[in-house]
């Protein structure tokens, strides 16, 4: 899927990077699908620019597992496959749980506090069942974790995990009732924080990360083939 318009330059960004970060945020909010073929010419076009730093960010998406090069098979948006999935979501819920662990032990009462109203904001929004406010009160409750959890090394890798996973997050949420759950197990994660309880907290986390992943497991089997690929 291509833009009309040119994007605008960004004072003191490079051409490379510009690119790279406005394609990365079309793969992570879906304007560019699992799958979808990536045409260098066009790009090169949409940003006003020639195709070699446009090549160079498509080597940096690929750096990122976010796009695949495949020669003289063309350029491809990475569609991961069952076993891929499953295996990013293993680490990402293990990754989640050592970050609320340390969470438990390292936040001081502002932070919990803040992550305590994240939590309502996203029950609020569920129940009123707002994807959008759901998604941006999701995202600043687990912002407000990776603040908390003082280790910058574990939040890069989850940030990348979460990235590579964004198109199946999204396919997740929009199922029937899931945000009101997903919401419910926010509460559990809040709950063993505030207690000072960092393994419970941590297993609330796997089981939130988890439950996407059999969330995702239902979806499979309930789609019509192909119906998943590029959701």
């Amino acid at each position: 899927m291509q833009k009309e318009l040119k994007d605008a330059p960004e004072v003191g960004i490079p051409q490379t990077e510009r690119i790279r970060l406005a394609l990365q945020k079309d793969i992570e909010t879906g304007d560019l699908r699992p799958g979808t073929a990536v045409d260098e010419k066009a790009l090169a076009d949409r940003f006003g620019v020639s195709r070699t730093p446009v090549r160079e960010a498509l080597l940096g998406l690929a750096a990122l597992n976010l796009v695949r090069i495949v020669p003289r098979s063309g350029i491809h948006v990475h569609a991961p496959q069952p076993a891929e999935l499953i295996g990013m979501l293993e680490a990402l819920a293990e990754l989640e749980a050592v970050v609320v662990r340390l969470c438990t032990l390292r936040m001081d009462h502002m932070q919990r506090e803040a992550v305590q109203q994240h939590c309502k904001n996203t029950q609020d929004a569920a129940r009123r069942g707002d994807h959008h406010r759901y998604e941006a009160s999701n995202h600043d409750f687990h912002e407000a974790l990776y603040c908390g959890c003082g280790n910058d090394v574990i939040v890069e890798q989850v940030r990348q995990l979460r990235l590579r996973l964004a198109a199946f997050r999204r396919r997740v949420r929009d199922q029937p009732g899931r945000l009101q759950s997903a919401a419910a197990e926010h509460v559990s994660i809040v709950d063993g924080l505030l207690s000072n309880d960092p393994e419970r907290a941590a297993q609330a986390m796997r089981e939130h990360i988890s439950a996407k992943g059999r969330a995702f497991a239902e979806l499979l089997l309930n789609a019509a083939p192909g119906a998943v690929q590029g959701a």
